[in-house]
């Protein structure tokens, strides 16, 4: 549903960031005068505004409704925003908070007939619920009128990291890879508190004078005066330290039946770092335990002549080469820590000696075999049968893998894939 608010996002790289300039000038009569609002305020507010439709495109409309309020608290005349505001809330179903936002769109701008139709809809929902599973869901016609964010990288239909490629019949160790699978998807809706980052902690939902932000220690502690010593929260979820935090009130009798509420006001342990052929480098805050690859290109608006990407994994040390038109790769899960490079086209080689005609240095292009680079060198001589391939393990030493031609001549041994860089020599 949210996808039709970016229909019309240009993903015009080499030009300005195209802001629509009708809903600041419509006035707001039916409400008391509007409050002045600064330049680096609306600066923010368009900002923010960017950040909530990257999360929409990435399906984590909860994430995108709290971008979209910080942006029309900055700007509330900021119509664009009040509308997101509602579509990421209907994505949520969370009806009257959609009727809130589009209300608020539609007043600002009363010729925005799409804000008027969505408003209508949204009151119906609220009236009569979701429609039934096995009907089609409605689909609004896209704004006519929005912002340049990014460039768009639309995720491929199946992807490794993905259930849908789950295999049908498991044999041998698939439960394991299907296991995997499944953590990784895992991954991308929680998020474990780290250090540095901002708890908000509510107790009985009471409004107290008292602040309730605290900070989360640099050893992962949580400080609350409440509690007797520093909890360990690095690591958990917001529901467990809510839960921790209930059983300690519990067990010390502070509070009669206590119901503790946890929030993250500002994330700040979750960081990776993007650099290259991007206009946006630097360090990225993830808000979740990973977030797929393409969501990361897209926020850092890659430059036209990047063609390739390369994620350097710090936990494992594993670094993965992607080319960007290989969308199936794009899906690759980044973590914190990732540091993720965008890199120009450039022309790779392998190297073919011994038993073949013609010797030497070969392009190489993405998918090449054994068997093709051996024909890029003019094929074997009639002495050829073995085929050693030597591949850099990453760490400086060389790995040898031999391979009888018959063998794969005759398909008992599939034709493998040579990598940039490999080391080719075909003997008697």
């Amino acid at each position: 549903m949210f996808k039709s608010l970016v229909f019309f996002i240009v993903a015009v790289l080499s030009g300005p960031c195209l802001v629509s300039a009708q809903a600041a000038n419509y006035i707001d009569n039916a409400r008391p005068t509007a409050r002045v609002v600064s330049s680096e305020a609306k600066a923010e507010a368009k900002r923010l505004y960017k950040e909530g439709v990257k999360y929409g495109l990435a399906g984590l409309f909860a994430q995108a409704a709290q971008m979209f309020e910080q942006a029309v608290k900055l700007d509330p005349q900021n119509a664009d925003a009040h509308f997101a505001l509602g579509h990421a809330y209907f994505d949520l179903q969370q009806w009257k908070d959609a009727i809130r936002g589009f209300e608020r769109a539609h007043e600002l701008n009363p010729k925005d007939d799409q804000a008027r139709d969505m408003l209508v809809l949204a009151r119906t929902m609220a009236h009569q619920g979701p429609p039934p599973s096995n009907k089609p869901r409605v689909q609004p016609p896209p704004k006519a009128e929005s912002v340049q964010v990014a460039m768009s990288v639309n995720p491929p239909a199946t992807s490794v990291n993905s259930p849908a490629t789950a295999p049908a019949k498991i044999e041998n160790n698939e439960p394991d890879k299907v296991n995997a699978a499944a953590n990784d998807v895992a991954l991308t809706k929680i998020y474990r508190v780290g250090p540095s980052d901002v708890l908000d902690i509510r107790i009985n939902d009471s409004s107290v004078p008292q602040s309730t932000l605290f900070t989360v220690t640099p050893s992962g502690f949580l400080e609350h005066p409440l509690l007797v010593e520093p909890l360990q929260v690095r690591g958990l979820t917001v529901d467990e330290i809510s839960t921790r935090l209930e059983s300690e009130l519990k067990r010390r009798a502070l509070i009669e039946n206590p119901k503790v509420s946890v929030g993250v006001r500002d994330y700040a342990s979750h960081t990776i770092l993007v650099s290259g052929l991007v206009r946006d480098s630097g360090t990225k805050i993830l808000r979740r335990e990973a977030i797929p690859l393409y969501v990361v290109i897209a926020d850092a608006q890659p430059l036209p002549e990047a063609a390739r990407v390369t994620v350097v994994r710090n936990e494992s040390n594993e670094t993965f080469e992607i080319e960007l038109g290989h969308a199936s790769d794009m899906n690759l899960l980044v973590r914190p820590g990732d540091v993720i490079t965008l890199l120009p086209n450039v022309t790779q080689f392998v190297y073919i000696g011994g038993e073949v005609k013609l010797p030497g240095e070969k392009t190489y292009r993405r998918g090449l075999t054994l068997t093709q680079a051996i024909i890029s060198a003019g094929g074997v001589t009639p002495k050829a049968k073995e085929a050693r391939l030597g591949r850099d393990d990453g760490k400086g030493f060389l790995v040898v893998t031999r391979y009888k031609l018959k063998e794969i001549e005759s398909g008992k041994v599939q034709d493998p894939l040579v990598k940039p860089g490999d080391r080719i020599t075909i003997r008697e």
